[in-house]
């Protein structure tokens, strides 16, 4: 049975009791137990498969003249799936379909017209639907614990990985993958001993030297835009109150400390408490994946991200994606060909995206896609893809910096920055205490905050003697020239740490 049709009987009064297929019985005997169980259907639905879809030229064109069209194309893959013809899971699925990504977010006719004449193909995202697996039967996400008895990391259940597959096999369905709500690159703020209070503050090799970068006009950020992607934040945190930090659009609901730790390594504001972020004139906002209707859609979010900002501002990726082929977590987020397409969009807008490389310690050099394609190995051009982002790995702390094991690392991580023993605010799970600092941020999580401090720095200075901020090939060029490279640069394979000293003094930042 599916969620909308079960809520719509409730609605009507035609049930006094249900028996999901998860084997529970519900007692709707009272307003009371209705309304419950109508908040416990919406919990249920948040964690059914919800899946991005783009169709070919062909595939749209059917879908435009029949609006069935997608949902017949999973009702003919759905008798092929094992798991959906036994036993209980015996029935059809209740796809509901609708556009991935809103009209008023969407690239328009005349930007994609202008930056086709520069040589950048951006898409119209017409041909991206999102499909709702409306059934209580069915789960997006595995429980399975791993072998140790732990509790293994997040992956997509094997029937919702087996419909990405049998749908990416159609001939009118050019890429598929979930969109499932996951954790930000994650983070234990006890698990690290401190190592100086923001040490990445400080002089190569070290740090990237933003001490030295405040002594240049612009090198605190003035007149340079952030806006951190995630899903949660404590703006009222004592330390970031006064950088009057604003929410673009989406909920402000989960994760907070993570967020409101990230916010601070960049934007603590320059005062008597606290520390201080690395580019405290920046103006910060921050933007939801989940979505004000509920949804969590990575690609929507950027897409309204670069909406609301200009060219030369910094938009930081603090999330990770499920691998639309094995189905596990830890991926950077441009593993998914819609999130893929929506950072083509900004970068080709002007804006500097940085984009964590995430903490599944794969080397992505090796992942091949859906389509056989090495997408992230850019010794193989024709099958490399490039975004225009930055891609930043994670190192010690510690000097010379080497890659921790859990980072992404590859030819595609441009840069790296500190993964652990990061000094910066912090609050508690609910997001209310506005006084508690760590020391110990860790992950690509907070490597990527130090990265775009550093492009900050440069585009602040950057507009100060120029007049004008950089394009993002210009930034990414910039902050990979000079920089301190790894202990064993030739297997960690994360890039360099940007010297902001190396790169103001080698004038560096021109046109």
């Amino acid at each position: 049975m599916s969620v909308s049709r079960l809520k719509a009987w409730l609605g009507a009064g035609l049930l006094a009791t249900a028996q999901l297929t998860s084997g529970y019985a519900l007692d709707l005997g009272s307003k009371e137990s209705v309304e419950a169980v109508t908040s416990t259907l919406s919990s249920l639905a948040s964690n059914a498969p919800r899946l991005a879809l783009k169709l070919t030229p062909e595939g749209l064109k059917k879908q435009l003249e029949d609006p069935e069209f997608i949902a017949s194309l999973v009702s003919g893959v759905e008798s092929l799936i094992d798991g959906l013809n036994t036993g209980r899971h015996r029935r059809r699925l209740t796809p509901n379909v609708a556009p991935l990504v809103p009209q008023e977010h969407r690239p328009s006719a005349a930007l994609r017209k202008r930056l086709d004449v520069d040589g950048v193909q951006i898409p119209s995202f017409e041909e991206w639907f999102q499909i709702d697996i409306d059934d209580l039967g069915l789960s997006a996400v595995s429980t399975a614990s791993s072998k140790s008895g732990k509790e293994a990391p997040p992956a997509l259940s094997k029937l919702t990985l087996e419909l990405i597959h049998r749908l990416n096999k159609l001939d009118t369905v050019a890429s598929v993958h979930a969109l499932q709500q996951g954790p930000p690159p994650a983070v234990n703020p006890n698990d690290d001993p401190r190592s100086g209070n923001q040490g990445y503050l400080n002089a190569a090799p070290q740090g990237i030297n933003a001490r030295y970068a405040w002594t240049i006009t612009g090198g605190d950020g003035a007149r340079v835009g952030i806006v951190d992607m995630e899903q949660g934040w404590n703006l009222n945190h004592e330390d970031l109150r006064a950088a009057n930090i604003t929410l673009i659009s989406g909920r402000n609901r989960d994760y907070p400390d993570h967020g409101t730790a990230v916010l601070g390594q960049m934007l603590m504001a320059d005062n008597q408490i606290g520390g201080v972020g690395i580019v405290p004139a920046a103006k910060g906002r921050v933007i939801s994946q989940s979505r004000p209707d509920g949804s969590y859609n990575t690609a929507a979010t950027i897409l309204d991200a670069c909406n609301n900002m200009a060219s030369g501002d910094i938009l930081l990726l603090e999330a990770q994606e499920f691998d639309p082929v094995g189905g596990q977590y830890y991926w950077p987020v441009s593993v998914a060909d819609a999130n893929h397409e929506a950072i083509l969009v900004c970068t080709g807008r002007g804006i500097i995206v940085v984009e964590a490389a995430c903490n599944g310690g794969n080397d992505l050099d090796a992942y091949r896609n859906l389509s056989n394609k090495r997408i992230f190995n850019r010794a193989f051009p024709s099958e490399y893809r490039e975004s225009g982002a930055i891609m930043v790995g994670a190192s010690s702390a510690s000097v010379p910096h080497f890659r921790l094991g859990y980072s992404n690392h590859g030819s595609r991580v441009d840069v790296y920055g500190w993964g652990e023993n990061i000094d910066t605010t912090f609050t508690n799970a609910d997001g209310t205490a506005n006084n508690l600092y760590t020391t110990g941020f860790s992950g690509t999580s907070g490597a990527s905050p130090i990265i775009v401090g550093a492009a900050a720095a440069v585009q602040g200075i950057a507009q100060a003697r120029l007049g004008r901020k950089l394009s993002p090939a210009r930034v990414r060029t910039i902050l990979t020239t000079s920089g301190t490279a790894s202990r064993t640069p030739s297997s960690d394979r994360i890039g360099v740490l940007p010297n902001l000293k190396a790169i103001i003094d080698g004038g560096h930042i021109r046109v």
